[in-house]
């Protein structure tokens, strides 16, 4: 008699079994598609620029690729070698002016990267490392600085500066010039109609409020029922308040730095800001806003209150002239 239960079929010799198989197991007939055009992995036959020229780089030594030189008239306070963007040029400064454990000048070169939107992120500055073969970008930055030349001694919590107090000042002092100053410099700049902007040397005058800290409020208000779509983005940016309280925060960056006007221009020692020993990142953020404000076009208001201000332009050479000497 037959058992009442058929026992399983056995798979044949050479058939795999279905629990071996995947659940993504791709159709046959795809199968026979893709066995036609089999994955070749060829050897790299050129090199890359970036490769080659860390072959012969030195240990420990890095690249910052910032915004290149602009066309414009050199100005008094002119370097070669400064980035006319804030953003590079304090970044230039923050490796000019820290140590290395030894008290050497960090092993930094700089090149000139004219394609902003082919950098890593987007945005520069980028630094490569090029014993590691690694891309930092932008926000990466200060962090990798940080932690591999950090600060010493016991002002290393307070960033190198006396005291809580003057921390507390510095603090304030980099609000005011990122807040109300950068945006002034912004507003200062030449303005194409309206488009897109390319860069920051050079701003459509409808895209003006993209690059503020604090974005001005919306021109058609909160309260308006209608969609963004129909509105827009446009911002109310009265241009000339911008640059008059930037006029106010040039007149107490100079009250803060009154102290460093005794010191000789281009001098490596000196008196730095907030009174610290030695230069800080605060030194590298004042500087490098206050040196871009120069290339500004001579009819510039930001440009000529600056000018009228010489405790503030030797304080610019002491500092880009102490980095100048570490290159």
């Amino acid at each position: 008699m037959a058992s009442a239960t058929a026992s399983a079929p056995v798979p044949a010799q050479g058939q795999a079994s279905t629990s071996s198989l995947s659940i993504f197991t791709a159709p046959q007939w795809i199968k026979s598609l893709y066995s036609k055009f089999p994955l070749v992995v060829l050897e790299q036959e050129d090199e890359l620029d970036w490769k080659a020229r860390a072959a012969g780089a030195p240990d420990q030594s890095v690249e910052l690729w910032i915004h290149p030189p602009t066309a414009t008239q050199p100005h008094a306070h002119y370097k070669s070698w400064a980035s006319p963007s804030p953003s590079s040029l304090r970044t230039q400064l923050l490796f000019l002016l820290r140590d290395t454990p030894s008290r050497s000048p960090i092993p930094v070169s700089f090149r000139n990267w004219p394609n902003e939107s082919s950098a890593p992120g987007g945005s520069l500055p980028v630094l490569f490392i090029p014993g590691q073969e690694r891309l930092l970008r932008t926000e990466e930055i200060r962090g990798w600085l940080e932690g591999t030349y950090p600060l010493k001694g016991k002002g290393k919590e307070l960033q190198g500066l006396p005291s809580q107090e003057s921390y507390d000042k510095a603090l304030a002092l980099s609000q005011l010039i990122l807040g109300t100053l950068y945006p002034a410099y912004l507003a200062s700049l030449p303005l194409r109609p309206k488009s897109l902007f390319t860069s920051t040397a050079e701003l459509a005058s409808d895209k003006l409020h993209l690059l503020f800290p604090n974005p001005p409020p919306l021109l058609a208000g909160l309260t308006t029922p209608l969609p963004a779509s129909l509105t827009g983005d446009a911002r109310d940016v009265d241009v000339d308040e911008v640059v008059r309280r930037g006029i106010e925060a040039l007149d107490g960056i100079e009250v803060v730095l009154e102290g460093s006007s005794n010191a000789s221009a281009g001098a490596a020692e000196g008196v730095w800001a907030l009174g610290a020993k030695n230069p800080t990142s605060l030194d590298a953020l004042i500087a490098s806003h206050l040196y871009v404000l120069y290339a500004l076009p001579d009819t510039a208001v930001m440009r000529h209150t600056l000018e009228t201000k010489p405790v503030l332009g030797e304080y610019v050479d002491r500092v880009l002239s102490y980095a100048q000497g570490r290159l």
